[in-house]
């Protein structure tokens, strides 16, 4: 195990649950979510162990079943997924004990899918069909109707392949014949992405500091959530108000939102910690893809990039920076989905640290 990204997931692990806690004492709380958080990050941390064991090839023959099989369940999602306001984001299969969400595993299965498809080809080998596959993918999830995931997916596979060095000329001409086909695709359903207007709206909304001019009824959903996050987090002070003090409440307080739980209890102090967590998971996995070649460059930078990048989203949606996505915080929200799938994702890091770094440790 690699004691950087051990270190990193067993902070973040603890900040989860300090979230979560402060979360289960908010006004209003519906229901605790301290042992569901819990269970999920010892299923997170088993799966890492076990991932982390095995050699790393074996994601490379993996890579195009189960980016096949995200396809497959994404297909039967929209027909028979189920979720919230009629949005189709789970689906309830036989011996699978708990909901799945075909989306975040879409989100894993991209990069060890352009990983493999560029084991032993050159940077200059024709990338439609790859990058054709993903804007299906991405279609896929927009018709559920889930805009944010979508554009993460296709932002998601646009920097691994110029990472890897496809020219950017060429991959801007693709991506934009893709996206013309994916709104051809979606057409009929951009009547539904309601959720994600209004989301834009209320952040313009804040934004521009119209905020003090709406009458408490006018401040409802996304606007409502901002307001009432930034409220915590500026009520916070450096150390924070512990767990003994009710938190104001936040809609999605221990999943979205559970940055502004984490600073409620433990402060801005809390947040720096968390900053430096994911500072630490960049920087490593970075260093861990300069000390490999090949695929295994391209997983460890597209690993890293799939765990920091939706860390950052989410940071910067709950800061006010950009409008709310709706994406999970890796590691520290308590959807089960994510945290196992970042939890596969963390045991690749291992694996792939062991192999960076095992010509350093030989006498």
């Amino acid at each position: 195990m690699d004691s950087i990204l051990l270190l990193v997931q067993l902070l973040l692990f603890a900040l989860s649950a300090l979230g979560v806690a402060a979360s289960d004492g908010m006004r209003g709380a519906r229901e605790a979510h301290s042992l569901e958080n819990l269970r999920n990050i010892l299923l997170s941390l088993s799966l890492t162990l076990l991932v982390a064991r095995l050699h790393p090839r074996w994601a490379l023959w993996a890579a195009r079943p189960l980016f096949f099989l995200a396809l497959v369940l994404l297909g039967l999602n929209l027909v028979f997924g189920f979720g919230p306001s009629g949005e189709r984001r789970f689906l309830d299969l036989p011996f699978v004990p708990f909901n799945l969400q075909p989306s975040e595993l879409a989100k894993l299965a991209v990069p060890l899918y352009l990983a493999a498809f560029f084991h032993q080809k050159p940077a200059d080998y024709p990338i439609i069909g790859p990058v054709m596959a993903i804007v299906l993918a991405s279609g896929l999830i927009l018709i559920s109707p889930d805009l944010d995931t979508a554009l993460f997916l296709l932002f998601l596979a646009g920097f691994l392949l110029l990472t890897i060095g496809v020219p950017a000329r060429r991959l801007l001409a693709i991506m934009l014949s893709g996206g013309l086909v994916l709104l051809a695709f979606s057409g009929a359903f951009l009547e539904r992405l309601q959720k994600a207007r209004d989301r834009f709206e209320s952040w313009q909304t804040y934004v521009s500091g119209r905020v003090n001019e709406l009458s408490p009824e006018l401040l409802r959903g996304p606007l409502y959530q901002i307001t009432q996050a930034h409220k915590a987090i500026v009520n916070a002070g450096p150390l924070g108000q512990g767990l003994s003090a009710r938190m104001p409440h936040i809609p999605e307080s221990h999943n979205d939102f559970i940055l502004a739980s984490i600073l409620w209890a433990g402060g801005w102090l809390a947040g720096a910690v968390l900053l430096l967590a994911w500072w630490l998971l960049l920087a490593r996995g970075l260093q861990i893809a300069a000390h490999l070649e090949g695929a295994y460059s391209v997983l460890a930078v597209g690993l890293t990039l799939y765990l920091t990048l939706q860390a950052a989203l989410n940071i910067a949606a709950v800061l006010g920076v950009i409008p709310i996505g709706g994406s999970p915080l890796p590691l520290v929200s308590v959807g089960g989905n994510a945290m196992l799938m970042a939890g596969v994702a963390m045991g690749l890091l291992h694996a792939l640290a062991r192999e960076a770094f095992k010509k350093e440790v030989r006498p």
